[in-house]
């Protein structure tokens, strides 16, 4: 007995040591853990403050430079005297300013100044006359007013006599008796290349500051989780630490290792390798027993969300496999942070992420408590989605479609919810992607006219089906018409015409645009040959192509296709205009500029079509190598109703002028359009107005009837 006790005691004591040593390895290893995931979203939030500082200072600069083109500088210079303040000049000189602050939401004063020996005064403001602030101040300033607050941004703008002004931004909020200011500022310059001054543009800074805010809550809000995973994660070390310190318990320890080894080969058949979510064995098994519960009305309903990120293949293209596998982790991150999970998986009432497959996600939301709720989670997985994905060196922009479909249809098996969520996520992607849509049986309609367009679209390549037709590009001066632009149409023995708006969205969906792609190039081409032979005088100059967002994705590839077929035809290079969308050269502007500048050295000339619809900066425009900017049909459409339309028309066209680049205008219908287009010194433009598309073997003939234009 004595024996006995002394043994158990040593093995108490035992015990009690591999306790002490193992809380205290748990503790270090838990510190470690914490700097280390502290200081990783310290660098986040740094990284995410810096980007929204440099994109705040862009969207100052391309105001401040808007502004600059709006300045009539001859009219500007002849006023200097503050008797002329509000006078009949200073209010047509600063009424495009005051056109500019009222259609931007954002800013609050937009002024000129100019230098004047060691002083700097102020010339135009487009406050409101006699408006004042809350504190009585008056809002306008007077002309040769002194301004006396001039800062490092003001000073970069005018220059000095070694250094020549630049556009510039402030880079933290300023404040001062008027309120809390970012200011843009940009060079006023003469015809000569003289600078005169400078124009200033106002921004009030509480949505800077806001956005700034937003990512330090963010940073802070990611310590809470990782203080908790860290706790957790020290508590597990602690336990199996102890277990494998305590001799004394070793047969108990090796069935709990068995144990362990059978949990962990289980967990590891249902969960995906790459991001740790649930795998697609998984998400059917926990959907099909929650069909079950909320067929027998132990549940009130759910949801399936299938989610599949937009333009992923060409992440993966273009910045590699390993890129693509990062991204689609920081993905499945953000996914588990906008779902509400619970810890026990397949349990009643718990949420469920999974990676279905290549960037295909499925969500769970269990105990769903109306239809709208689904959609409101949605639009919040969009949200976490929506910032940029940084990737070793760089960051990308990656979109989601989420299509949803919920139990309130009844009767549907977990095979049907997830084909018909499928069938809602295409839909997404088809109305623009980045956005969530409801399943309806209206949509197996129109897959089956999808699946009808794709089939017949493979048989119809390379057959008298597809036809190009031929719309006139005209020069405004002279009423000549410079170009053409081919257009494809289709036209089917059975289904009848066919809308491109239908047509080309499954053919770049499908992969089929390449070869419709290269068939185009190809009968444009030898439709320009014809006419050139056919009749020089009166062929058009040039033929302009369309190019698809997969033709451009293709890189070197499109420019050996191009050559290939310049060689082909013997059509000359500068007979040849390419068109991109804004969208599509924003998409990935690097790899697109290079390709553009490889074209533009073979001597295609090159256009930016559909601008003023996608996300590019005036500022980046002139890094492009664009011989024509085509502005959008939407803003021609209000040219003549809409005053501030005309005036984004007007700066658009002189700051395309002013690069080099030549202005053109789509969608021309009125005649009263051309005549606005022609006094705002636009050089092109085309639509129904001069002529509708018309086949090649009636250009020229359309052609020699001439083509009327208003002088």
């Amino acid at each position: 007995m004595i024996a006995r006790a002394a043994h158990e005691d040593v093995a108490g004591k035992l015990m009690q040591h591999h306790a002490e040593r193992a809380k205290w390895e748990a503790l270090i290893v838990s510190c470690l853990g914490l700097v280390v995931v502290t200081a990783g979203i310290w660098g986040l939030w740094v990284s995410s403050t810096d980007s929204i500082k440099d994109n705040y200072r862009h969207y100052l600069i391309g105001l401040a430079e808007v502004a600059a083109t709006l300045v009539d500088v001859p009219l500007h210079d002849t006023i200097r005297d503050p008797s002329q303040q509000n006078g009949p000049d200073y209010r047509r000189a600063v009424a495009p300013l005051r056109r500019l602050r009222d259609a931007v939401p954002d800013v609050r004063y937009v002024y000129t100044v100019v230098p004047d020996g060691n002083d700097v005064r102020f010339v135009l403001d487009a406050a409101d006359p006699g408006h004042r602030t809350a504190a009585g101040l008056s809002e306008q300033a007077g002309v040769w007013e002194l301004y006396t607050d001039t800062g490092p941004a003001m000073r970069r703008a005018l220059g000095d006599a070694t250094h020549p002004g630049v556009a510039s931004a402030t880079d933290e909020p300023t404040r001062d008796a008027w309120g809390i200011f970012m200011s843009g500022l940009a060079p006023i310059r003469a015809a000569d290349g003289r600078q005169i001054g400078a124009v200033g543009v106002d921004v009030e800074a509480s949505v800077y500051v806001a956005r700034l805010d937003a990512a330090l809550r963010r940073a802070l809000l990611g310590l809470a989780p990782a203080g908790l995973l860290i706790v957790a994660f020290g508590i597990a070390f602690y336990r199996i630490r102890l277990r494998g310190l305590a001799d004394a318990h070793a047969a108990v320890d090796s069935a709990q290792a068995a144990a362990r080894a059978a949990r962990v080969l289980r967990e590891a058949s249902l969960s995906d390798q790459l991001t740790g979510l649930a795998n697609r064995a998984r998400f059917m098994e926990c959907l099909s027993d929650a069909v079950e519960r909320v067929n027998c009305g132990r549940q009130q309903g759910l949801a399936v969300l299938f989610l599949d990120f937009d333009q992923f293949k060409l992440v993966n293209d273009s910045l590699g496999h390993k890129s693509g596998d990062y991204l689609l982790q920081q993905a499945a991150q953000r996914l588990q942070a906008a779902v509400r999970l619970t810890d026990t998986v397949c349990a009643p009432a718990a949420n469920l992420v999974s990676r279905f497959g290549g960037d295909e996600f499925l969500i769970l939301i269990n105990d769903l408590p109306d239809p709208q709720a689904a959609v409101r989670i949605g639009e919040r997985i969009l949200n976490e989605l929506a910032p940029a994905y940084r990737l070793f060196d760089g960051e990308v922009h990656s979109t989601a479609s989420i299509g949803i479909v919920t139990s309130s249809r009844g009767g549907a098996s977990a095979e049907e919810l997830v084909r018909n969520a499928d069938l809602a996520m295409y839909e997404a992607k088809r109305a623009g992607r980045a956005c969530v849509v409801v399943f309806n049986e209206s949509m197996h309609t129109r897959l089956t006219r999808r699946l009808t367009i794709e089939s017949q679209l493979r048989r119809a390549i390379g057959t008298s089906q597809l036809y190009l037709v031929y719309q006139p590009i005209v020069e405004l001066l002279t009423g000549d018409v410079v170009s053409v632009e081919a257009l494809l149409r289709w036209d089917h023995p059975t289904l009848g015409a066919i809308s491109p708006a239908e047509f080309i969205p499954v053919a770049e969906e499908s992969g089929l645009i390449i070869a419709v792609g290269q068939r185009v190039l190809q009968q444009a081409c030898r439709a320009l040959v014809a006419w050139r032979t056919s009749d020089l005088e009166r062929a058009p100059r040039t033929v302009s192509v369309n190019i698809s967002r997969a033709e451009l994705a293709l890189g070197n590839q499109l420019l050996q296709q191009v050559r290939a077929v310049l060689a082909e035809t013997g059509l000359p290079a500068s007979c040849l205009q390419l068109e991109v969308t804004e969208r599509e050269v924003m998409r990935n502007p690097e790899v697109a500029l290079q390709l553009l500048n490889d074209l533009r050295a073979l001597g295609v000339k090159l256009a930016m079509d559909d601008f003023g619809t996608g996300t590019s900066s005036l500022s980046l425009l002139r890094q492009y190598p664009f011989d024509t900017i085509k502005i959008d049909r939407s803003f021609v459409e209000g040219l003549i109703d809409n005053q501030d339309v005309l005036a984004v028309i007007h700066a658009t066209v002189n700051l395309i002028e002013n690069l080099g680049m030549a202005s053109l205008a789509e969608g021309v219908e009125q005649r009263a359009q051309v005549a606005v287009l022609q006094s705002l010194g636009c050089r092109y433009a085309q639509g129904y107005l001069f002529s509708r598309p018309v086949g090649a073997e009636r250009l020229l003939e359309v052609l020699s009837g001439g083509i009327a234009v208003v002088h």
